[in-house]
């Protein structure tokens, strides 16, 4: 019994279970069966391993290896199941983590709740950016692993670079947070560890080649200039932009701002909370154990979020965005500032554990006090947060018929799939009428072409970066039958979801082509045998899986060397 206790209060153990009351709290209605569906939140019942997941299709791979590991998941597992695992995994993920590095269970409950509530994560969860909370949640075991690197060891590398695996798996934004963490616990501080930032800056190259790899080959037009602008950081608070996000918030969306950082006191309190906890990282952390040099990278991603706001920032940053490769990533720039708000957190724990060193009577109720107050604090400042966004984050079911029109064009004849209206972004009826990413290139494995541009408030549009997307706009404005042109790019299947607004194609837009199946909410086209040859995958398009291959192969056989030399 000693010894059961003894493991559940351990630091580790103590945050994960902090984070998965956390999640509880957070989550609420988003944890019932059912996917919570809105805006990039798109789940499926059983999502396919198919050149799209796995970016192999020639488009720009913008959720790998992200939606290949949900697709491995989904072979053993519902894929409402999946998501609701990942979710919890986010806050059991940074609480555990965070416990690691404090080792203090009292500092360790204060920051997992400062990690678990705070705006960042709250806006981006509520844009559906799934893949890159997940790489947030990885980087409490980046600073770790890095930590136990900075002093050598192939055993710390081995543990170092499988930590960066999982980092690297969430996504292209997991895996550059995790470079960034993993520089700042390195080398932002003396003595420099150039070995270990160097095995885990190959490790992190080595398993991305996932994606950037098939980015290097994607058929895509030129970055829109006008992304840079529209994705960059903007003011949710009365703070302007740059004190916005050093509060922990400043995401592009409206749709994700929370009413009450409108208020100049909550503003005001929670970026001097913030800003003086990335000073108490820094002062409070011992040396040589890589900290400070985190809250130097906290203070560097703070700058890179912030970068359209500073002089000449907006400039650089669309420089970046058109020009260089990869350079889209730096597009929603805010999603940086992850690090800061962590290294945030780290001090807020160390903060409480420095507190409750003292063994006086008046020491100890002060560290009790400012304990209740950590775990009180976020949530005053943020109330808007619980219980999944006040209630907002309702599980539904796909309808019945949805699956079923999906279930016949999946084994139906060869041809790519085109859905109307034209546009990236629905609202359905049986999902709340919730903004949602097109879930029908999740639901179908085959080829499936959506209109990829974003439309803004001031009646522009953000270019898209499918070629095929933009030949179908172009069809859609200059031709007033569609059957030649969709069928001369391949596209042989229409659906049109009738229950949509601004419908803009219909049977007389088709003529010849053959209703297969209708239901209430939709229909499918047949438009006959396409002219264009399918595209067949080549050993060359899977370069990128054999590259992280290769890298997961020489980490385990550095992982086995380590192990044997320890026992030894």
């Amino acid at each position: 019994m000693s010894t059961i206790r003894e493991r559940l209060s351990q630091p580790a153990i103590v945050g994960g279970l902090t984070g998965l009351v956390f999640a509880v709290l957070v989550l609420g209605p988003a944890l019932a069966p059912g996917f919570v569906l809105h805006y990039d939140m798109v789940f499926v019942p059983d999502l396919a391993l198919s050149p799209r997941t796995l970016g192999t299709d020639g488009a720009v791979p913008r959720a790998v290896p992200n939606d290949a590991v949900v697709a491995a998941l989904s072979l053993v597992l519902p894929g409402w199941v999946v998501q609701k695992f990942l979710l919890l995994l986010v806050f059991v993920a940074l609480g555990a983590g965070i416990g690691l590095i404090l080792r203090s269970v009292p500092g360790t409950i204060a920051a997992t709740a400062f990690a678990c509530w705070n705006p960042w994560l709250a806006q981006r969860l509520e844009v559906g950016h799934w893949g890159y909370v997940l790489g947030y949640a990885a980087l409490p075991w980046v600073v770790w692993a890095a930590q136990r690197a900075r002093h050598g060891g192939l055993r710390s590398y081995a543990q170092l670079g499988l930590v960066l695996v999982f980092a690297s798996l969430t996504g292209s934004t997991g895996a550059v947070l995790a470079l960034i963490a993993l520089t700042g616990v390195t080398l932002f501080e003396r003595p420099r560890a150039w070995r270990a930032w160097a095995v885990g800056f190959v490790t992190t190259i080595l398993i991305s080649a996932t994606w950037w790899f098939p980015f290097l080959t994607a058929a895509s037009q030129h970055a829109d200039p006008e992304g840079a602008t529209a994705f960059a950081a903007q003011a949710d608070t009365p703070l302007g932009v740059v004190g916005s996000v050093m509060s922990g918030g400043g995401i592009w969306n409206q749709a994700a701002w929370y009413p009450e950082r409108q208020s100049w006191f909550v503003a005001m309190f929670a970026l001097v909370v913030t800003v003086g906890a990335v000073v108490a990282l820094y002062r409070l952390a011992s040396a040589d154990t890589g900290l400070r040099g985190f809250a130097v990278a906290g203070i560097v991603s703070l700058i890179v979020a912030t970068l359209a706001a500073l002089p000449v920032g907006r400039e650089l940053l669309t420089f970046f965005v058109t020009n260089v490769p990869g350079g889209g990533l730096l597009r929603d720039a805010q999603k940086f500032a992850a690090p800061w708000v962590l290294a945030g957190a780290l001090g807020i724990g160390l903060a409480i554990t420095a507190l409750g060193r003292h063994a006086g009577a008046a020491e100890r109720r002060l560290s009790s006090l400012a304990l209740g107050a950590s775990l009180v604090l976020p949530i005053m400042l943020l109330p808007s947060l619980a219980w999944g966004s006040n209630g907002s984050w309702q599980a539904v079911k796909y309808p019945a018929d949805m699956l079923a029109v999906a279930e016949e064009i999946e084994h139906a004849e060869v041809g790519s799939v085109a859905v109307f209206p034209w546009i990236q972004y629905r609202r359905y009826d049986w999902n709340n009428n919730r903004i949602v990413l097109d879930p029908w290139n999740r639901l179908l494995a085959r080829d499936v072409i959506i209109n990829d541009g974003l439309p803004l408030k001031n009646g522009r549009w953000i270019a898209g970066e499918d070629p095929r997307a933009a030949d179908i706009s172009a069809l859609l404005q200059t031709q007033k039958y569609l059957t030649p042109g969709l069928r001369s790019m391949g596209v042989r299947h229409v659906v049109l979801l009738t229950d949509q607004p601004n419908q803009d194609v219909d049977a007389s837009r088709i003529p010849g082509a053959t209703l297969r199946y209708e239901t209430a909410h939709m229909q499918w086209w047949d438009l006959g045998a396409v002219d264009a040859e399918s595209r067949d995958a080549k050993t060359a398009d899977f370069t990128g899986w054999i590259i992280a291959l290769i890298g997961l192969i020489g980490l385990g056989f550095v992982g086995v060397a380590a192990t044997r030399r320890h026992e030894k």
